[in-house]
C-alpha cells in the first residue's frame, strides 16, 4: 500500500485511522460531502480531501477503505471495484495498524469511546505513549487519534457492523451487550424484526469477538450487563470481569454521585485498592473506570498510578459534556441516542443539583428509533420537560411509519409527569427554551445527529445576554 483513499474520510471513525496513516508516512487522500474541522485538520497533517463522491477522487490510490456506512454504488467504490484496487474495510485497516503494536480493542454498545478514553489519558499519563483511535475528541491530544512511539495501539472496536471481527487484539474489553446496533447489516438484517433472535446473534457476534483475541492474551468483562453474563461459561479465553451491580472480580463500593462527580471504594477479588474519585458524572463513567483500571492492572501498572491520573479526568466532547453556566442556567450535550445511554446521561444530569432537568432529545436513524421505540419511551423518567425533535435521517430513506411525534406521544404515556413536547424544527426547539427555562435550569441536548447546534446556539445565546444588556445586541437568527 503507497496511496490510500478513504470514502467518507470526514467520519470520526474513519479520520482517526487516516490521521495514523498519515503520521506513518502513507499518502492519504478521502473524500466526504462537506468540510468540517476533522477534515480540515487532515488536510492540515497532508491528505487530499476532495468535497465530492466521484470516480475521479480515486485516480492515484491503490487501495480504498469504506464502512458499512458506504452504498455500493457509490462511484468510488464501483471505479475501484472496475479497477480492482484493494478494497478494505475500516476494521481490517485498523487490524493493520494493529500488527506492528500491542492491540487493545474497546467494544460495547455504550461506553466504548469514555472507556477507551479514559485507558489512554491514564496511559499517557503514565508516559506509555500509545497509539490512540478514539470515537471521539480527547482533550488530551487535541483530537480523536495520536500516533505513538509506545508500545500499546488503543482503539475503539466498532460492534455495530459487526466489523471488529476483522481485529485479533491481544486484550479487549466489553463494556456491554445490548440491542443497539446497525439493523441494516447482516448479520443483524435479517433478524432485526425479531428482539430475542436478534439478540441471540448480537450475542454470538460479541463472543466470536472474545474468541479472537490473542491466546496469551485477555478480555475485560463488564458483568453489569446481563448478555455478558450469558456468554461467561462460553468465553475460552482468560478473562477479567467487573461491576457495580453484580458479583465480580474488580468492584466499586460505596458510591457517592455529587455535582457531576464521584467517589467509590475499588475492591479487587475482595482486596481494597484504594478509592476512586472521578470529575465526571454517574455510575455509568464509574463502570467505564472500572474497565480502565481491570486493563491497566493487566498490562501492569498499579492502581495508585491509575487512580490518580483517573481523578483528573474531566471527558471528551459530548460525552455529558459541560459547555457552561449563564444566566443562572447550565447547559450540557451528550451523544446518547440508544435507550441504555440516555437513561444513563439523565441520571448523571440528576447529580448537578439542578432545580428542574430539560431536556432535547433528537431521534436517531429511522430503523433504531422503530426498532426501539418502546425502550426509548421509557428512558427520559427523570426529565422535568423534554423536547423531541424529528428523526435524524443519517442517510437512511424516510419512514412514513415512524415519526418524532410517535416518540413523544409514547414518551408522554410512559412518563405522564414528563411535560413532553414535540417541536421538529431547531428554530422552535431554541425559541421554547428561551420560554421555558429558567435560573437554576440544567438544559441537556441528546442524539447522534446535528442536536448539538442547539445547545451551542443557546448557551451563546445566553453568555451574549448574561453580559451585554440584550437590547443592544444583535444576535445572528437561529440556526436552521
Amino acid at each position: 500500500m503507497e496511496h490510500i483513499h478513504f470514502i467518507g474520510i470526514g467520519g470520526i471513525g474513519m479520520s482517526g485511522i487516516a490521521q495514523i496513516l498519515l503520521s506513518k508516512g502513507y499518502a492519504v487522500s478521502g473524500s466526504d460531502l462537506k468540510k468540517s474541522h476533522i477534515t480540515e485538520r487532515l488536510e492540515q497533517q497532508g491528505a487530499d480531501i476532495f468535497y465530492s463522491h466521484k470516480a475521479s477522487n480515486i485516480e492515484n490510490a491503490d487501495t480504498v477503505v469504506i464502512s458499512s456506512a458506504i452504498s455500493e454504488k457509490n462511484p468510488e467504490l464501483m471505479e475501484a471495484r472496475a479497477k480492482k484496487l484493494n478494497i478494505m474495510q475500516r476494521a481490517q485497516m485498523l487490524s493493520f495498524l494493529m500488527q506492528n503494536q500491542i492491540g487493545i480493542a474497546i467494544s460495547g454498545t455504550h461506553g466504548k469511546t469514555t472507556t477507551t478514553s479514559m485507558i489512554a489519558y491514564v496511559m499517557h499519563a503514565c508516559k506509555m505513549d500509545p497509539t490512540t483511535i478514539i470515537g471521539g475528541e480527547l482533550g488530551a491530544i487535541s483530537s480523536n487519534a495520536s500516533s505513538g512511539k509506545g508500545n500499546y495501539l488503543v482503539a475503539e472496536a466498532d460492534e455495530s457492523d459487526a466489523s471488529f471481527l476483522h481485529l485479533s487484539p491481544k486484550y479487549a474489553i466489553i463494556t456491554n451487550i445490548d440491542s443497539d446496533v446497525n439493523l441494516n447489516t447482516e448479520p443483524y438484517l435479517s433478524s432485526k424484526h425479531n428482539y430475542n433472535l436478534l439478540m441471540k446473534t448480537v450475542s454470538n457476534v460479541f463472543l466470536n469477538f472474545t474468541n479472537k483475541v490473542d491466546k496469551d492474551g485477555s478480555v475485560i468483562l463488564c458483568t453489569d450487563s446481563e448478555y455478558v453474563r450469558k456468554i461467561l461459561p462460553s468465553v475460552t479465553r482468560r478473562y477479567l470481569t467487573y461491576g457495580i451491580n453484580h458479583d465480580a472480580d474488580l468492584r466499586a463500593v460505596d458510591i457517592k454521585l455529587k455535582n457531576f462527580s464521584s467517589t467509590s471504594r475499588i475492591y479487587c477479588k475482595h482486596e481494597f485498592l484504594g478509592e476512586l474519585k472521578l470529575k465526571v458524572p454517574g455510575r455509568h463513567n464509574i463502570q467505564n473506570a472500572l474497565a480502565c483500571i481491570a486493563m491497566c492492572l493487566e498490562i501492569g501498572l498499579d492502581f495508585e498510578s491509575v487512580s490518580c491520573a483517573l481523578s483528573s479526568f474531566c471527558g471528551l466532547k459530548r460525552r455529558f459534556e459541560v459547555l457552561g453556566t449563564a444566566n443562572g442556567i447550565t447547559i450540557v450535550d451528550d451523544y446518547a441516542h440508544n435507550p441504555s445511554k440516555l437513561r444513563a446521561a439523565m441520571h448523571a444530569a440528576k447529580t448537578g443539583n439542578a432545580k428542574r432537568v430539560i431536556a432535547v432529545f433528537q431521534p436517531h436513524r429511522y430503523s433504531r428509533t422503530e426498532f426501539l421505540l418502546h425502550e426509548l419511551s421509557e428512558a427520559f423518567f427523570e426529565a422535568d420537560k423534554l423536547a423531541v425533535m424529528d428523526i435524524y435521517s443519517a442517510g437512511e430513506k424516510i419512514n412514513p411509519k415512524i415519526s418524532g411525534k410517535d416518540l413523544a406521544i409514547l414518551i408522554k404515556e410512559k412518563s405522564p409527569n414528563v411535560d413532553v413536547t414535540y417541536l421538529p424544527k431547531h428554530e422552535e426547539v431554541i425559541n421554547w427554551l428561551n420560554q421555558e427555562t429558567e435560573n437554576g435550569d440544567l438544559v441537556i441536548t441528546l442524539g447522534a445527529g446535528d442536536v448539538c447546534d442547539i445547545s451551542g446556539y443557546f448557551y451563546s445565546e445566553l453568555s451574549v445576554a448574561s453580559l451585554i444588556d440584550t437590547a443592544h445586541v444583535i444576535l445572528p437568527s437561529p440556526i436552521e
